[in-house]
C-alpha cells in the first residue's frame, strides 16, 4: 500500500470499546449530563466575552489600518472642545442621517431644505434624556463635541438655504467650495450632484445631517449611547414627513443588526432542531419485513433517536460552555455552529443506527455493539477527525471573527465526537438490552413473541403438522399446526416472531416465550424444515436497503447511466469552474445585518458619497522645509502622486494649507521666493488669522519649544470606492503611492479596515483549502486502509470543493469573511460524503461492481438520511432575509446537495471504472 494504515487499529479499539461500553453503559449515559452542567456554568461570562465591533472581528489583527489609525489618533488625537468633523477617527458616538427628497428630486429646494433643517433642530433641541438620578434631562446641547463650548449645527443647511444670498462670497464649486483662503469641502454633505459648466453645483438628490457626542467619561458615554437610542427611536417609531425620506446609523447600529441576526437565528434553530427531531424519529421506526406495513414495536429506536438528538445538544452547550469557562471569546457568528454541530450529529447517529441494524440479532448485545463500532466507528471518526481538523486549520487565519468561530466549531465538533462514543453508546447499549428483551421500544414492557397462523398461506399450514407436547394437550382447542421450529432447543427470546393479534384458533396465536416444551420432545425428534418466518442468520434487509442495493445499484453501473454520469459530470465541472473563475470579493457592512434593518439603507444611501467625494487623509510625518525650493517640489510631486489616479478626483478636490497660502499670496502679487520670512513668519500668521485657521489648526503640529512644524495632513477628494472590490484597489493603490515618497507618508480612509478584510480573504481562502485538503487527505488514507481509495476520497473532496465554490458565486455569495466560513465547513462534509461511501467500498467484498453495490446497501441509505436531514433542517434559513443567514444556507445546501450526488451516484460509477486489483485491499478488512 505504501503507507501504513491504522484502520485496523481503530477498528480493533472499536471492537474493544464495544463490550466495554456496553458493561458501562449508566456510567457513560450519565456521566456527560453532569459534564455538561458543569461546563453550563461558563455561561456566566457570555456578556463579558462578547465581541461585536466589525472592525475588529472582521478584519486581520495585524491589519495595516490599525497602524494608519493609530498614527493619525497619536498625532491629531480627539479633542471634545477643539472637534471639527471630518478631522477625527475616534469617534465613538454619533448620529448619521442621510435625507433625500420623498419625490426624488433636488435636496437643495427651499422647502425641502426648510424641512431638512426643522428635523435638525428638533434633534439638537428637543430630544432629551434623564440623567441617573432623574433630577436633569441631557440634550444634544450637552452632550456634543463642539469648538469652544458651541456645539456643531449642520451650518451647510443654512449655507444651502441662503446660498443665492452668499454666492458672491462662498463659491459652491464641487466638490471644494468656499473662498481663497477659506475652503468648505461639499463632498461629504452632497451627493448624486449635478454640475453647471462652471463646475459648480446645480443640485444634489441627497444630504446629510452629523451629530457628534461626547465619550471620553464613562458616564457620558453612557449618555451618548441613550441619546443615540432616543434619536433611533425618533426616527423609526415618531417622525414622518411629507417631504423628505431619510436613512440613519449611529455608532451601535452595525453591532445591534449584528445581534439581531443572531435573535433571527433563535426561532430558525427551534423550527430546524424540530424538524431534525421528526425527522429522526420518524426515520427511527422500523416495519414489519412480514407482514408488511406494520410497525415493528420491538425493533424500532424511537428514544435511541432522542437520545442522539440530546448528544448534540449537551455537546454544544458544553463546548461553548467551556470554551467561555476558559475565558475564550465569541462573536454572534458563532450562532451558526449549533446548525453544524446538529448536522454533523445527526449524520453520525443515522450511520451507527444503520450498522446496529446490519448486525446480526442473534448476537447478544455486546457483540452488536461491538460489530457497530467496528464498522461504523472508523467512519464517524474520519467524519469528526477531519471536521476538528479541518476548523483547527481556520484557527491559523488572521481574522479575529473566523478565529473565533472555528475554535468554538473545533471544540464543539471534539465535544460531539466524546458524546457520540459516551452517552449515545450509552443509549444504545440500554436500547439494546430493550430490543434483546422484546421489550416495546416506547413504553418498554415486555411483549410475548407469538405466531400469528391466521397470516399463514394454505400451503405453509399443510407442511406442518401439530405436535402438542403431553403437559400441554389440555389446552388443545383447534387442529392448527405449530410451528416445529418451537420444539428446538436453539430457539430463545431471540425470536423475531411477534404478531399485535391475540386471538387463537383460526385468528388466534400461540404464545412462545413462556412454553417450556423441551423435556416432552423424545430424544429422536428432528424438527421438519420451517418454512415461514424463519430468522435467518442475517435478517433480510429493509426494502430501501433492498432497493438500493437490487435495483438501484446495478440500475446505475449500466453502461448507459455510466456514460450519462460522465455526461453530466463533466457539465457539472464546467459550470463549476467558471462560477470559480468569476468569483467576486467582499464584505459589504450592509450584508452583516437583514435587509429589513434600519441600517441596510444607511448603507445603500451612503454609496451615493462613495461614488464621488469622500476624502483620503494623507499625513507627512517628517515634512520638509518649505523655504527650500526643491523640498517644495518634492512636496508637490507628493500631492500631484495623490491626486492623479483613477480613484481620486484631481486639484480641485484638495484641502490643503499650502495651496491656500499660495492662493494668497498670489491674491497680494506676492513673489514666491525662499526666504524664511515668506515660509516661516508670515505663513505662521497668516495661518493664525486666516478665515479658515480653525481648520488649519487642526491639520498642523507644532514643536511647542521652537514653534516649527512637526507633522501635517491634507485631504484629497477620491471617487469610485462603491463596491468592496474599489476599495480594495483604491487602498493598494494610495498606500503604494504613500510607501514610494519622502516625508514619511501615511494615509487612511474609513473603508480600509474593511479594505484589509478584503485583501487577506482570497489568500487565507486558498491557504486554509490547500492544508485542509492536504490534511484531509492524509487523514483518509490513514483511516481508509488503501492507498488509491484515499485518492479517489482526495478526487472527491477537490470535485465536491469546485463546485460548492463555482456554484455558490453564480448563487449570488461573494468571497468574503462569512462565505470563507462556509467553505471551512464545507470541506468538512465534503469529506463526510465521500468517506463513508469509499470506506464501505473498501470494507466490503467481491469485484469492483459487487462492492460498490455492497456499500450502497450497507451505507447509501445512512448518506441519504444525513444529507437530507440537514437540507431539511437548514430549510427554514431561507426564510431570513439576511445575508450572513444565507450564505450560510446556500453554502451547506450545496455542499450536502452536491455531496450526496457525488456519494450516492459519481464516486459509485467512478470506482467501477478500475479492477477491484487497482485498489491494493486487504482482505483482513472486509466487514460485510
Amino acid at each position: 500500500m505504501g503507507l501504513s494504515s491504522v484502520e485496523p487499529l481503530v477498528r480493533n479499539a472499536f471492537e474493544w470499546y464495544g463490550p466495554v461500553a456496553y458493561k458501562w453503559k449508566w456510567f457513560i449515559f450519565i456521566v456527560p449530563i453532569f459534564m455538561t452542567i458543569a461546563c453550563s456554568f461558563g455561561f456566566i461570562r457570555v456578556n463579558e466575552l462578547r465581541v461585536d465591533d466589525p472592525a475588529y472581528v472582521f478584519t486581520p489583527s495585524d491589519a495595516r489600518w490599525r497602524s494608519e489609525l493609530k498614527t493619525f489618533s497619536e498625532n491629531w488625537p480627539l479633542s471634545e472642545n477643539k472637534f471639527l468633523p471630518g478631522k477625527s477617527f475616534e469617534t465613538k458616538r454619533f448620529v448619521n442621517i442621510l435625507i433625500r427628497a420623498k419625490d426624488g428630486g433636488s435636496v437643495l429646494r427651499e422647502p425641502v431644505l426648510r424641512e431638512i433643517q426643522m428635523l435638525n433642530e428638533w434633534i439638537m433641541n428637543n430630544i432629551s434624556i434623564p440623567t441617573v438620578d432623574k433630577k436633569y434631562t441631557l440634550t444634544y446641547q450637552d452632550l456634543c463635541l463642539s469648538y469652544d463650548w458651541v456645539c456643531g449645527a449642520n451650518e451647510h443647511i443654512e449655507m444651502l438655504i441662503q446660498r443665492h444670498k452668499v454666492g458672491k462670497l462662498v463659491d459652491l464649486s464641487y466638490p471644494r467650495g468656499g473662498n481663497k483662503d477659506t475652503p468648505v469641502y461639499l463632498g461629504t454633505i452632497l451627493g448624486d450632484i449635478t454640475l453647471f459648466k462652471n463646475n459648480t453645483i446645480e443640485d444634489a438628490k441627497i444630504t446629510q445631517l452629523f451629530y457628534f457626542l461626547k465619550q471620553e467619561q464613562k458616564m457620558v458615554e453612557l449618555y451618548s449611547s441613550k441619546f443615540s437610542y432616543a434619536v433611533e427611536k425618533f426616527l423609526n417609531t415618531i417622525y414622518s414627513s411629507e417631504l423628505i425620506t431619510f436613512s440613519f446609523a449611529h455608532y451601535q447600529s452595525l453591532e445591534d443588526g449584528l445581534d439581531e441576526n443572531a435573535k433571527a437565528f433563535v426561532p430558525n434553530f427551534v423550527v430546524s432542531f424540530t424538524v431534525l427531531a421528526l425527522y429522526a424519529l420518524f426515520s427511527s421506526f422500523t416495519l414489519k419485513r412480514k407482514p408488511a406495513k406494520k410497525i415493528d414495536w420491538v425493533r424500532s429506536k424511537p428514544w435511541l433517536a432522542a437520545a442522539g438528538m440530546v448528544t448534540t445538544i449537551l455537546s454544544i452547550i458544553s463546548a461553548f460552555g467551556f470554551l467561555l469557562l476558559i475565558g475564550v471569546r465569541y462573536n454572534v457568528i458563532n450562532t451558526i455552529i449549533p446548525f453544524l454541530i446538529i448536522a454533523i450529529g445527526i449524520d453520525d447517529m443515522f450511520l451507527m443506527n444503520a450498522c446496529w441494524d446490519q448486525c446480526d440479532n442473534k448476537l447478544t448485545v455486546p457483540e452488536r455493539i461491538s460489530k457497530t463500532l467496528a464498522h461504523a466507528g472508523v467512519a464517524v471518526t474520519i467524519t469528526n477527525v477531519t471536521d476538528i481538523m479541518s476548523f483547527a486549520i481556520g484557527c491559523i487565519t488572521d481574522l479575529p471573527g473566523i478565529q473565533f468561530f472555528c475554535i468554538y466549531a473545533c471544540v464543539s465538533v471534539a465535544f460531539s465526537y466524546f458524546y457520540q462514543l459516551t452517552f449515545f453508546c450509552g443509549a444504545m447499549a440500554i436500547m439494546g438490552d430493550v430490543e434483546k428483551e422484546k421489550r416495546h421500544c416506547l413504553f418498554f414492557y415486555k411483549t410475548i413473541g407469538v405466531i400469528n397462523i391466521a397470516e399463514m398461506n394454505e400451503d405453509s399450514r399443510k407442511q406442518l403438522q401439530i405436535r402438542f407436547p403431553n403437559n400441554l394437550k389440555q389446552f388443545q382447542i383447534t387442529k392448527a399446526p405449530v410451528v416445529p421450529h418451537l420444539y428446538d432447543s436453539s430457539s430463545s427470546s431471540n425470536s423475531s416472531y411477534s404478531s399485535d393479534d391475540n386471538s387463537f384458533s383460526s385468528r388466534r396465536t400461540l404464545p412462545i416465550d413462556d412454553l417450556n416444551w423441551k423435556d416432552d420432545i423424545p430424544p429422536s425428534y428432528t424438527p421438519p424444515p420451517i418454512p415461514v418466518q424463519q430468522t435467518p442468520a442475517h435478517q433480510e434487509p429493509d426494502r430501501i436497503i433492498k432497493f438500493l442495493g437490487q435495483t438501484y445499484g446495478p440500475f446505475i453501473l449500466t453502461n448507459p447511466m455510466r456514460l450519462l454520469a460522465l455526461v453530466l459530470f463533466s457539465i457539472y465541472i464546467s459550470i463549476a469552474v467558471y462560477g470559480c473563475i468569476n468569483f467576486r470579493e467582499g464584505l459589504n457592512p450592509g450584508n452583516l445585518v437583514t435587509n429589513d434593518h434600519y441600517i441596510a439603507k444607511y448603507f445603500t444611501d451612503i454609496k451615493s458619497f462613495w461614488e464621488s467625494g469622500p476624502q483620503l487623509h494623507v499625513a507627512v510625518l517628517n515634512p520638509p522645509n518649505l523655504a527650500d525650493r526643491v523640498e517644495r517640489e518634492k512636496l508637490m510631486n507628493v500631492v500631484s502622486a495623490f491626486e492623479n489616479t483613477p480613484y481620486t478626483m484631481g486639484r480641485e478636490g484638495t484641502v490643503f494649507f499650502v495651496f491656500e497660502y499660495l492662493n494668497y499670496l498670489d491674491d497680494l502679487n506676492v513673489e514666491i521666493d525662499d526666504s524664511e520670512k515668506l515660509w516661516k513668519q508670515k505663513l505662521k500668521s497668516w495661518l493664525k488669522y486666516t478665515g479658515g485657521s480653525t481648520l488649519w489648526s487642526n491639520d498642523i503640529r507644532y514643536n511647542e519649544t521652537d514653534g516649527s512644524i512637526l507633522s501635517f495632513r491634507f485631504e484629497i477628494a477620491m471617487k469610485h470606492i462603491v463596491e468592496p472590490n474599489d476599495h480594495k484597489h483604491a487602498a493598494l493603490l494610495m498606500r503604494s503611492i504613500a510607501d514610494s515618497q519622502p516625508f514619511n507618508v501615511v494615509v487612511y480612509h474609513e473603508a480600509f479596515p474593511f479594505a484589509d478584510q478584503y485583501l487577506i480573504i482570497l489568500p487565507a481562502t486558498i491557504q486554509n483549502v490547500i492544508i485542509s485538503l492536504l490534511c484531509m487527505t492524509v487523514v483518509s488514507i490513514l483511516m481508509v486502509p488503501s492507498l488509491p481509495s484515499g485518492a479517489v476520497i482526495f478526487v472527491s473532496i477537490v470535485s465536491i470543493n469546485i463546485g460548492v465554490f463555482g456554484y455558490m458565486t453564480l448563487w449570488g455569495v461573494n468571497l468574503d469573511a462569512v462565505s470563507m466560513i462556509s467553505i471551512i465547513m464545507s470541506i468538512g462534509f465534503a469529506v463526510d460524503l465521500s468517506a463513508h461511501i469509499i470506506y464501505a467500498f473498501v470494507t466490503s467484498h467481491g469485484d469492483t461492481k459487487q462492492r460498490v453495490i455492497g456499500a450502497l446497501e450497507a451505507l447509501g441509505w445512512p448518506i441519504f438520511q444525513g444529507a437530507s436531514s440537514t437540507i431539511a433542517g437548514i430549510t427554514i434559513l431561507y426564510t431570513v432575509d439576511a445575508y450572513i443567514i444565507l450564505t450560510f444556507f446556500k453554502t451547506i445546501w450545496l455542499t450536502m446537495v452536491i455531496g450526496a450526488i457525488h456519494g450516492l451516484f459519481f464516486i459509485p460509477v467512478f470506482l467501477t471504472l478500475f479492477p477491484v486489483s487497482f485498489f491494493r485491499i486487504p482482505k483482513t478488512v472486509e466487514l460485510h
